[in-house]
């Protein structure tokens, strides 16, 4: 019978072994509550910089400034329907084109796309035509924005604050 506990104890901390092992190493990702936390020690994010994102179910995304916003850095995460508990960093760091103008992020695979920009043109709405109806989602036209949507959300217009539409140029991760 002892033969038999020891058995079951060695079984259960190999088990736990193999739980506990890679959630220390994020290898099953990082939860949703704990992003920002990861984007500032793995980017190297200084504490007095702004973090302003959008996180779903299958995608993370996030824009990093300091308060004069003179200098950016981007994360995007996925959370794939598999064997994991959290989010995995995909891409980030720093592009001309979130700092001039909009950019897409998708990735293969992923059922969502991340809009990033420290918003130099001034966008104030997002336009989202699903062929039915149009939802309208207000932007801070003084503020940086990181945005996650569905890709087949629709037609996707960003408009200034003089309601011109604005580009945005894709860039697969």
């Amino acid at each position: 019978m002892k033969n038999m506990f020891k058995a079951a104890v060695g079984l259960g901390l190999i088990c736990a072994l193999f739980v506990v092992f890679p959630y220390v190493r994020n290898e099953i990702g990082v939860t949703s509550a704990n992003l920002e936390a990861d984007i500032r020690s793995s980017q190297k994010i200084q504490d007095d910089w702004v973090i302003d994102g959008s996180v779903s179910d299958t995608m993370a995304a996030y824009i990093s400034y300091p308060q004069d916003m003179n200098d950016h850095t981007f994360s995007v995460y996925v959370n794939r329907p598999r064997l994991s508990f959290g989010y995995f960093f995909r891409g980030g760091g720093s592009l001309s084109g979130v700092d001039r103008g909009i950019t897409e992020f998708t990735v293969e695979g992923c059922s969502e796309r991340a809009f990033i920009s420290m918003n130099q043109q001034q966008v104030a709405r997002l336009e989202i035509d699903d062929g039915n109806s149009i939802q309208v989602i207000d932007i801070d036209s003084k503020k940086p924005f990181a945005i996650v949507l569905p890709i087949n959300s629709g037609i996707i217009t960003f408009c200034d604050v003089n309601g011109r539409p604005v580009e945005y140029w894709n860039n697969p991760l």
